[in-house]
């Protein structure tokens, strides 16, 4: 029996399951989760992936990829540039005329052998998907917390009326506006008295979830 994986090549400190089981070489999908994986806050710097298989029985490799890198730059030894002599000298690297090499960012520089089977993929698309994907979480998240907060908005104003309503004005919550004790406001959420704060939150909300609509409607265009 064989089965396949896909192993992530992590060049940070940071500890992850670099190494899971896949039911198929599927490269958009290895793209999608290395770009996920990679946490520079967390020192998980991804710099690409590769596939191989296994014969289960044997615990043998059948069957290996070149790897697919998520960035880099080539050079073929030893046309080379200021980087990768800076990174030789100081690893007391070298490497055979007509070598091809692969200068990576991430974010200081490392440099590697580029083999015949090694691929520079590109990840525009699946970076758009996952950027698209983050915006719809953050708009649901926005709208949620729209409701929330107009909720509790109009339940402290409902909490005002019914004091009113009951003579109880002993229960408002209100606020000096200056050091002499007078006038004083409605202290609604805690707003000190200016009621704009409310407003220029709702507004900034709203606009922040029409920015994020547009970019989203654009995108499926």
């Amino acid at each position: 029996m064989t089965q396949s994986f896909v192993q992530y090549l992590n060049v940070g400190l940071g500890l992850i399951n670099n190494t899971e089981p896949i039911s198929e070489w599927n490269i958009d999908e290895a793209i999608e989760a290395a770009l996920t994986l990679d946490n520079p806050a967390d020192d998980v710097r991804i710099i690409g992936f590769r596939f191989y298989d296994i014969e289960t029985t044997t615990n043998s490799v059948i069957r290996r990829s070149g790897i697919y890198y998520l960035e880099g730059e080539v050079f073929t030894f030893p046309k080379i540039d200021q980087d990768i002599t800076t990174f030789m000298k100081n690893t007391n690297a070298d490497f055979p005329r007509g070598q091809q090499l692969i200068k990576i960012r991430k974010p200081y520089v490392l440099v590697y052998k580029y083999n015949e089977d090694d691929t520079i993929v590109n990840t525009d698309s699946v970076m758009a998907k996952l950027q698209a994907k983050k915006d719809q979480e953050r708009l649901i998240q926005l709208k949620q917390e729209m409701i929330q907060y107009k909720n509790d908005l109009l339940q402290e104003l409902k909490n005002v009326q019914d004091a009113i309503e009951n003579s109880s004005y002993h229960t408002i919550d209100l606020v000096e506006l200056d050091a002499t004790g007078y006038p004083k406001a409605l202290n609604i959420l805690n707003d000190n008295g200016d009621f704009s704060k409310h407003i220029e939150h709702l507004r900034n909300t709203r606009l922040e979830i029409l920015t994020i609509e547009k970019k989203l409607n654009g995108a499926d265009e």
